[in-house]
């Protein structure tokens, strides 16, 4: 896979650190083609009933121009029953753990788990070791919401960007609505499509308006 580069960890080749070069924009961007990626399994896809299964940041690659490719889809189903719960992240889901069977509502579970991730720059190094990472940042970040602390989960490298913590915040509860405890609680990969595509389309307004107050304040030649 030519002039790609694994998401979360680090970008090899002359990119250097990737969480570096991880702005808001750029994470907002990430995160909503992750969202069309698993939306077109969900739907497209749906006849064959095979959910991704193992999404998770260390199977996430970025091109060139930071769009996200998925890996591992419907490795689950070729992998031992046993194993599968060790193997597959989609087993971190609080159903799946009861039940050891992979559904949807896993993938979005999984989905939410790496949206807190990216918000928060908490990507466990044990996560690629076995698979034990993204419950404690999940815990981590519900625990926050309940205390009103949102402002302290976020990556320093983003937190900065005062002018967009709405749109942060925002993307916050839509991953914590995936990672809710109850199945039939948590949105569909297309409803999640949908809000973030909300907060991309409100960002534009702000950045348009933006330029138009520069434009109308400028000195007129």
């Amino acid at each position: 896979m030519p002039n790609c580069h694994q998401i979360c960890i680090y970008c090899e080749g002359d990119r250097g650190s990737c969480q570096a070069e991880l702005d808001w924009p750029t994470r907002l961007k990430i995160i909503h083609g992750i969202a069309r990626g698993m939306a077109f399994l969900h739907t497209e896809l749906s006849a064959y009933s095979l959910p991704h299964g193992n999404l998770k940041s260390s199977n996430i690659f970025l091109s060139s121009d930071f769009e996200p490719l998925l890996s591992d889809y419907g490795f689950w189903s070729v992998v031992n029953p046993n194993q599968a719960v060790q193997a597959m992240f989609a087993y971190k889901a609080p159903e799946a753990i009861e039940y050891q069977f992979a559904t949807p509502k896993c993938d979005v579970y999984c989905f939410g788990v790496v949206i807190l991730e990216i918000l928060t720059g908490k990507f466990p190094s044990q996560y690629l070791h076995n698979g034990t990472g993204g419950t404690d940042v999940v815990q981590w970040v519900l625990s926050a919401l309940l205390e009103g602390k949102e402002i302290e989960l976020f990556d320093p490298e983003i937190a900065s960007a005062i002018e967009s913590f709405g749109e942060m915040e925002q993307l916050l509860y839509i991953g914590a609505a995936c990672v809710e405890q109850n199945p039939e609680k948590r949105l569909s990969m297309r409803d999640a499509v949908r809000k973030i595509e909300e907060i991309q389309v409100e960002g534009r307004k702000l950045t348009l308006k933006e330029e138009y107050a520069k434009l109308s304040t400028s000195p007129m030649h």
